[in-house]
């Protein structure tokens, strides 16, 4: 609705409202002045029939006199009447009035939008920028009150254009650079659907859902990689994603191919290239040993058991979460608490170790090792550097959710030691 639409509207309204007060009154006034009109017809045919009465020898002339002296007494005090009746309705519509508008405008005050409406148009106003800058991967320099403003332009414009996958891509990217992984995806997802060729927008998807960490959505992200490659076997860029993403699943095969593609053409001292070297001499070790227990007839269950027992289950934190007071105060009651590991060298956000508990009394002690590893080939004894964030969530999902509290802290794993470490949850998500 256009700011000319909406003053038409509210104009008419008003006039709508005043007529309705007014209505009574003028309708009073009219009947007012026909009685009066009547009422004097009246006093004239009255004098007429006396005039009649007194040549037709009915009554005298005294009679007559007296009878008309009593007509104008009944004429004068009816008027009178009137005049003073009229008069005294003109203060109570007064005020009345003046309590509906003073009202009214106090009722529109309290509830009227128009600040939020105003930060609407200035963030419409803003949007060209703020999309280029977007759009040119400087996101991290948007601030709070930019990223509010673009989200809230983004989503006007695709209120009015919902079949824009600019405007939802544009959206995607958003969220993501915020940390709200499945919005991004939501939103990543549709401008797919609504451009399925634009293989640009397919890219982003993937590097959306590669960011999640998640199985499912690591598998879904591999998937896409592989038809991108099908359309464009020469692509370098798709065949390193797809070995990082590959490696992530603990897929040698496809790790091994893909990396291979692009092996000489990274930098000698890459830190993805080391890690992706490291990752497929892991997986061939893990091959190797399966191979082996196939051959003695061991099950793999029982050395994998015998491993936890003795190195692996040994690596990890012992980790004491505490609140900050402004967290004790305003942070989830009920739901979960999620203790997890990520890697603080790569840009791989899957977790490590995760530990899901119910929400309980501060401070809370909770053992993060090996154990509690979400892939068996991606666990805290092998990375070096990590990221331990505890997290009160209410639905219970690692995924950032509006409403969440949570607090970080780096530390290093020593390799078959419980570390001891404590985090502090003081930001709200």
């Amino acid at each position: 609705m256009s700011w000319s639409e909406f003053y038409i509207i509210v104009s008419g309204l008003i006039t709508l409202v005043l007529l309705i007060v007014a209505f009574p009154w003028l309708r009073n006034k009219n009947h007012a002045k026909q009685d009066s009109l009547s009422n004097t017809q009246i006093v004239k045919q009255r004098l007429a029939e006396l005039d009649r009465e007194v040549q037709e020898g009915l009554i005298s002339e005294h009679d007559k006199r007296q009878a008309v002296d009593e007509l104008k007494l009944a004429l004068v005090d009816e008027s009178a009447f009137q005049s003073h009746k009229t008069g005294n309705a003109k203060l109570p519509l007064a005020i009345g009035a003046v309590l509906a508008i003073a009202c009214g405008v106090i009722v529109y005050a309290q509830v009227n939008q128009m600040g939020r409406v105003t930060q609407a148009s200035q963030a419409i106003e803003a949007l060209p920028e703020l999309s280029q800058q977007l759009a040119s991967g400087n996101a991290n320099n948007l601030t709070q009150q930019d990223i509010a403003s673009l989200a809230l332009a983004i989503r006007q414009r695709l209120r009015e254009e919902p079949e824009d996958d600019t405007g939802w891509m544009y959206f995607g990217r958003l969220m993501l650079s915020i940390g709200q992984e499945v919005q991004a995806i939501e939103a990543i997802d549709k401008a797919v659907s609504l451009a399925p060729s634009n293989s640009a927008n397919r890219i982003t998807l993937a590097q959306a859902l590669m960011t999640t960490g998640d199985v499912n959505n690591l598998e879904r992200a591999q998937s896409i990689l592989l038809g991108l490659l099908n359309d464009n076997p020469e692509n370098d860029n798709l065949a390193l994603m797809m070995a990082v993403v590959s490696a992530q699943l603990g897929d040698l095969e496809n790790t091994q191919r893909f990396y291979q593609q692009v092996e000489g053409k990274l930098p000698a001292d890459s830190d993805m290239a080391q890690r992706l070297v490291a990752r497929i001499k892991e997986l061939k070790g893990n091959t190797n040993e399966m191979a082996a227990l196939q051959n003695t007839g061991i099950e793999p269950a029982n050395v994998s058991t015998a491993q936890s027992d003795s190195s692996e289950a040994q690596t990890g934190f012992n980790i004491t979460v505490r609140l900050s007071d402004d967290a004790n105060t305003k942070a989830p009651k009920e739901g979960f608490l999620i203790v997890f590991a990520q890697d603080a060298n790569s840009d791989n956000k899957m977790p490590a170790a995760v530990v899901k508990l119910p929400i309980e009394d501060f401070p809370v002690s909770v053992t993060l090792t090996t154990e509690n590893a979400m892939m068996p080939q991606f666990t805290l004894a092998t990375l070096s550097d990590v990221v331990v964030t505890a997290r009160l969530s209410k639905d219970g999902n690692v995924a950032v959710a509006k409403g969440e509290w949570q607090g970080s802290v780096s530390a290093s794993v020593a390799a078959n030691e419980i570390s001891s470490l404590s985090v502090i949850i003081d930001k709200e998500l």
